[in-house]
């Protein structure tokens, strides 16, 4: 099975403008806050939410916080390993073996190596960890 470990992301609400994601980003960079996912989403008319996990949860979480933008912050599984065919598969089935639902997930492979994103609900976590042998 790949390599999974525990997740802190984090949830923003924003304008659903042009330049507001870049305007976010850029906001990041300038206080040297490293991310290693990022996913945003239009949710109504003139309403976005941004999601992120960063590499040092308690730096974004000081930022945001001082900027008024932090809505949520909850813990997802990191998963990633070798790029092959149905490399996701072992992860996905000891989660359905423990009987876990994912709320959601993506995956991407990038110069022979992929990584996914799992979310399950906030009840499921500790025995979500339990089934992907995350730390």
């Amino acid at each position: 099975m790949a390599k999974a470990q525990r997740v802190t992301y984090f949830k923003a609400h924003l304008n659903d403008r042009p330049g507001e994601l870049l305007n976010v980003l850029k906001e990041l960079k300038a206080k040297n806050v490293s991310l290693s996912g990022v996913w945003g989403f239009a949710t109504a008319p003139g309403k976005a939410e941004l999601y992120v996990v960063a590499k040092n949860p308690d730096k974004l979480r000081k930022v945001w916080q001082d900027a008024g933008i932090l809505a949520e912050e909850k813990t997802a599984f990191m998963v990633k390993g070798a790029d092959r065919t149905g490399a996701l598969l072992p992860s996905l089935e000891a989660l359905s073996n423990a009987g876990i639902n994912i709320v959601t997930t993506d995956a991407i492979a990038v110069s022979g190596q992929f990584g996914s994103y799992i979310w399950v609900n906030d009840v499921d976590v500790s025995k979500a960890a339990e089934a992907l042998g995350a730390k």
